[in-house]
């Protein structure tokens, strides 16, 4: 490369540097759209708002969660990575967004070409297994019992989720063949185990915990490797029957657009970071079996890279086929 050619190619990069910068120091400018690739009411959905409530004071906008539900989180992806790169659109997403990747063929977007890993808002603990309170079943091993003396079905999100990944490795783990009926989100496969449409479900606390206080729903263990400390008797599903079952691979975490300029993305990222040490969501998180982390763009990046090869791990021992 020629002398001049080297001197536009720096020029050019010290304007694209600077160009950013000036964009992060006037950002944000407008409203910021969440996009939550599950209904209302399901738990990406209310950490997302819970999340939003916090930083509006901080970033001086208003964040606006948009549900897009539907095919798992596809849609929701698909809107993201073909918003324009200027900080304004992100995926505020659970885990399905990397398990599509690792389980279906054609997608419109992929995972690390079309997207930048802004930080991990939250880590989950565990789901609770829940069945509907009015069921003569009182324990795992009476489910164990049931579901190997007669059909049984449970409801969740489409294959992808990570409550449904949790149910393939209990059938796996208990050596049982529960069914899979499909929902929309999680919120709906709740309703439908006190609907009695289904028998069991899989749900983190966020939304159901509710349902088992109010007596509509029983807990029968829960999944993490440790007890859920708001309800400290339901006892973990690994103590209860299936001794080397543990799942609590669940998260929620932000995705901008590639190319979102990376002083943009330190700056969401440190809004986040600043609104989980409000005592009044890290409470919300603790009743939601959920733990804060707004990890940096780099930290994430790398647990990305990490999460997406123990998801095929998982994925293989559960013999889930691809879609």
């Amino acid at each position: 490369m020629q002398y001049w050619q080297c001197l536009a190619v720096t020029v050019l990069s010290i304007g694209v540097l600077a160009a950013g910068s000036s964009q992060a120091q006037n950002f944000p400018a407008r409203p910021i759209r969440l996009v939550v690739p599950s209904p209302a009411g399901g738990s990406p959905d209310l950490i997302a708002r819970a999340l939003a409530r916090e930083l509006e004071p901080l970033l001086g906008q208003s964040v606006i969660v948009d549900n897009r539900g539907g095919a798992n989180g596809i849609i929701a992806a698909g809107i993201v990575a073909g918003a324009a790169a200027d900080g304004y659109t992100i995926l505020h997403t659970p885990p399905a967004f990397l398990l599509n990747s690792l389980l279906y063929k054609k997608l419109t977007y992929d995972v690390r070409r079309d997207f930048a890993p802004v930080t991990c808002v939250a880590a989950g603990v565990g789901f609770l297994l829940l069945v509907n309170a009015s069921t003569p079943v009182k324990s795992v091993k009476d489910l164990i019992a049931l579901a190997k003396q007669k059909s049984l079905t449970y409801g969740a999100p489409p294959v992808g989720g990570t409550t449904t990944l949790a149910a393939d490795l209990f059938n796996l783990r208990a050596g049982v063949q529960i069914r899979h009926i499909s929902y929309r989100g999680g919120n709906d496969a709740v309703n439908a185990v006190i609907a009695g449409e289904v028998d069991v479900t899989f749900s983190p606390p966020t939304g159901s915990a509710v349902h088992v206080q109010s007596g509509r729903l029983r807990a029968l263990g829960f999944t993490g490797s440790k007890r859920y400390s708001r309800m400290p008797d339901v006892p973990l599903i690994s103590e209860a029957g299936v001794p080397d079952y543990v799942v609590d691979f669940t998260w929620n975490a932000w995705y901008a657009p590639a190319r979102t300029p990376s002083a943009i993305a330190s700056r969401l990222q440190g809004a986040v970071a600043t609104a989980l040490k409000s005592p009044k969501l890290m409470d919300f998180l603790d009743v939601s079996a959920f733990y804060p982390v707004g990890s940096t763009p780099e930290e994430f990046r790398a647990f990305t890279d990490a999460e997406l090869k123990r998801y095929a791990q998982h994925l293989r021992e559960a013999k889930v086929p691809m879609q």
